[in-house]
């Protein structure tokens, strides 16, 4: 029906536009080119008939067009909707599917063996589509949400990676609140994952919040710290570089990093007291 009445619209169209130049070709008749020389004139001819048709079809066009654009927006978002319920549909169809407990078990541990040796050979977009699939099965899967934040993440599709990991974020303190033991992924290491992504979409400040995050639920990791004392030297936060700096040396006093990171800091100080002096 819709294309029916497209073909209608678009052949009217034609017959206006076909009026249209039937209608103008009288006036070039009484164009005075006798003195002109026939070079010119088929050009002269040529360029009056172009800019005539050319100006009344983009008045006709003009209506004709915005009507099939909002013509072309109905249908697009009807037929995007039906396309969406019908996922969903899908998805939840193969969601409940009734697949006993044991093989539902093996299916999920393949899945998530393969995606970890897609990742590992930075097969990300195929690691996706695994991953998907286990969370399709198992929608609390901790694993699977952390490890397609991973791979998001090396997709640099941030948005997406921030979403999965709060996600991940969610599951995992939900588990330590039920008393699960042997959790895969502690609300820390999903933390600091937020952590490192923020700071490679640019957002410090973020950045610096879930590290700390990440401390302050009580574990002094040589990692956390590394991350911290970098971001407030970035920051230029001198008070904090050292607090932190100060922990990293006790934790990890054989870090490579330590004496770089002191020197960072003390420019800080240097710089703050010359603009001081200033």
């Amino acid at each position: 029906m819709v294309i029916f009445i497209s073909l209608i619209l678009i052949f009217i169209s034609l017959v206006i536009i076909v009026l249209i130049i039937i209608k103008k070709m009288p006036a070039l008749a009484i164009l005075d080119v006798d003195n002109m020389a026939k070079e010119k004139e088929a050009k002269f001819k040529n360029l009056i008939i172009k800019k005539r048709i050319d100006r009344d079809i983009a008045k006709v066009s003009g209506i004709f067009g915005r009507f099939f654009i909002k013509l072309n927006s109905y249908f697009s978002q009807v037929t995007q909707r039906a396309t969406d319920r019908l996922k969903k549909a899908k998805l939840k169809h193969k969601i409940s599917d009734i697949i006993p407990y044991q093989k539902k078990e093996i299916i999920l541990k393949d899945l998530i063996l393969e995606s970890e040796k897609l990742i590992k050979a930075e097969e990300y977009s195929e690691a996706e589509k695994r991953l998907v699939e286990v969370i399709s099965l198992d929608q609390k899967n901790l694993l699977a949400f952390y490890n397609l934040g991973k791979v998001y993440e090396k997709l640099r599709k941030y948005p997406e990676a921030r979403q999965t990991y709060n996600y991940a974020l969610k599951l995992s303190k939900q588990e330590i609140k039920e008393g699960v033991e042997d959790i895969y992924i502690t609300p820390q290491e999903v933390y600091f994952s937020l952590a490192e992504l923020e700071q490679k979409a640019d957002y410090i400040d973020a950045a610096y919040d879930n590290v700390l995050e990440a401390l302050e639920i009580g574990e002094n990791n040589p990692r956390f710290l590394d991350l911290i004392v970098n971001l407030s030297i970035i920051k230029k936060d001198k008070n904090s570089a050292w607090q932190y700096f100060a922990k990293l040396s006790e934790v990890n006093p054989e870090n490579n990093k330590l004496s770089e990171m002191k020197s960072q800091i003390e420019k800080i100080k240097e710089t703050n007291t010359d603009e001081g002096g200033e």
